[in-house]
């Protein structure tokens, strides 16, 4: 086995890291950024704290960035990824496009908070809420493309069956 997953029997390209392994490679940081952007939030809303604004809107920040990166690597993936099934195929347009609906809301949200501390508008708030449900109905997809869809499997890994069963 080489280092990172690669198969010593010559399965893809026999580079380091194949080009569709980038994307997964870096999906969690945006992810995690955000979500936990929004779960600071609510926690200052609640405690009336004015002083965790600023690193709210770092998290957003560095998470709207981060997510720039992944969706670069997303789009280098879709046209490398290895063979999948039909409906992983699919799947990937509503994945696309219900991520990125979810970083520019991302995007908006933390442009609406850049008024130094000073209390969020209610509609930033808000439109960040919209965001977190469409970045977790997103990553759903995504999770599901991969295990559901074998996007990203390396097809010689697969019994014959299953590999003869991948259609995209």
């Amino acid at each position: 086995m080489i280092l990172l997953a690669q198969s010593a029997g010559g399965a893809g390209w026999g580079t380091f890291i194949e080009p569709w392994e980038f994307h997964p490679a870096l999906t969690h940081f945006p992810i995690a950024l955000l979500l936990g952007g929004v779960a600071l939030d609510l926690y200052a809303w609640w405690r009336g704290s004015l002083t965790l604004l600023p690193t709210v809107r770092g998290l957003l920040i560095a998470g709207v960035l981060t997510g720039i990166l992944a969706a670069l690597t997303g789009f280098l993936a879709f046209f490398t990824v290895p063979a999948h099934t039909e409906e992983a195929h699919r799947l990937m347009y509503w994945h696309l496009g219900v991520q990125s609906a979810a970083l520019v809301v991302f995007a908006w949200s933390a442009w609406a908070m850049r008024r130094g501390p000073v209390a969020v508008p209610l509609a930033a708030r808000l439109v960040g809420w919209v965001a977190t449900v469409l970045l977790i109905v997103g990553s759903g997809l995504g999770g599901y493309i991969v295990y559901h869809g074998g996007a990203g499997v390396e097809p010689a890994l697969l019994n014959h069956e299953l590999r003869e069963g991948l259609g995209h």
